[in-house]
């Protein structure tokens, strides 16, 4: 089973894999506006010449897609943070929790022993309410 500690491993590599993805991703971008740029009789001969197609899609389209996928990357990415950092909240928030209930189980603990050794000795008021707040 994976811990937030492996997934925090693995995201930090990804994290960088997708920022050198990202900018190989804009350098492409600009390439391509740059080509665009040029003339269409040029972009229509370079394409003639080619016999290879890789898709029936357009140059415009491809970045248009790139750009959008950078948009949807950023998105996850920011909520992903958002998500991590809500999860360190909650462990601590769980440690804290944990530590309080132990030193409750302790005390409760104590007091029962206390409460044994004096069975013979008449309980006074406040000492019953204390009792029935503790074991409530």
């Amino acid at each position: 089973m994976t811990t937030w500690e492996d997934l925090d491993n693995e995201s930090e590599s990804d994290e960088e894999d997708a920022e050198d993805e990202a900018k190989i991703a804009m350098a492409l971008v600009a390439t391509v506006e740059n080509e665009n740029e040029s003339s269409d009789a040029e972009s229509c001969a370079d394409s003639e010449s080619e016999t290879e197609v890789y898709s029936k899609l357009t140059r415009s389209e491809l970045v248009d897609s790139i750009k959008e996928l950078l948009g949807l990357y950023e998105n996850q990415s920011s909520e992903l943070r958002k998500v991590k950092q809500r999860y360190i909240k909650l462990v601590k928030l769980h440690d804290s929790t944990k530590n309080e209930l132990d030193v409750l189980q302790y005390e409760y603990n104590n007091l029962k022993i206390v409460t044994e050794k004096g069975v013979n000795k008449p309980m006074y008021e406040h000492d019953a309410a204390l009792q029935e707040f503790i074991t409530t």
